[in-house]
């Protein structure tokens, strides 16, 4: 199923048997079961398989029990509020991992797609779930298997990460000057638990044209209100 995490939405037995290293007979008597249970379905047309309905069950249980399910108003509000769309991301290994997301209201926006997996140091939510990690931003940052370059913006210096970590633990917040996708900025902050560890991050991210100039400060203060409103929502869950 990793398969599909990334890249076509149907794949054939021969691709996920070479995606997987496993030989072909072996790769379809899994992908059969897989089907039976409808965590994959085949296509009839093509004979191509795809992820299946019991995933998306499996998804909401996860999302209802990790509390999150009650943020999506929140993120509503604040795309309604700054007029660009907002997303809920937490971290998974050197990605953070799009949760909800809430749509802006204007033509030309940047989405999030859920269930997307973004660079940790390309993105926004991402810094800060390292900058308020568990580790130390030297740590975090020592950890990450490498630092991939999207765009001429993307920080590629693993001191200059640290040193930005460190600046965003300052601050509360931090900004994503196009350093996943070229002409997207973006603004994002910590959803802490009581010890101060980011459980997830709210990001709000928009075209340049729109955000160049944009006071930050006061853009960060919306989002830091809704990371703290969703942090005080699932507790009380």
């Amino acid at each position: 199923m990793q398969c599909f995490r990334s890249g076509p939405g149907e794949l054939g037995i021969t691709e996920i048997a070479r995606l997987t290293g496993l030989n072909l007979s072996t790769a379809h008597r899994i992908v059969r079961a897989l089907c039976a249970a409808q965590f994959m379905e085949q296509d009839p047309d093509n004979e191509r398989y795809r992820l299946g309905a019991a995933l998306l069950v499996l998804g909401q249980r996860a999302l209802e029990h990790s509390g999150f399910g009650a943020a999506l108003p929140i993120l509503e509000r604040l795309a309604e509020t700054t007029g660009e769309s907002t997303s809920l991301g937490i971290r998974r290994g050197d990605e953070v991992i799009v949760v909800l997301a809430a749509a802006s209201r204007q033509r030309l926006r940047f989405d999030h797609a859920t269930g997307a997996g973004i660079g940790l140091h390309a993105s926004g939510m991402g810094k800060v779930l390292m900058a308020f990690s568990i580790d130390s931003p030297a740590t975090s940052v020592r950890e990450l298997p490498s630092l991939d370059r999207y765009t001429p913006s993307t920080i590629t210096s693993r001191d200059e990460l640290v040193t930005e970590l460190e600046q965003i633990r300052q601050v509360g917040y931090a900004v994503n000057r196009e350093e996943r996708y070229s002409g997207v900025f973006g603004v994002a902050a910590p959803v802490l638990d009581r010890r101060g560890r980011a459980r997830a991050a709210v990001g709000v991210q928009g075209p340049t044209v729109r955000l160049t100039g944009t006071s930050f400060d006061e853009l960060a203060a919306l989002v830091r209100d809704a990371a703290n409103e969703i942090a005080n929502t699932v507790d009380a869950g």
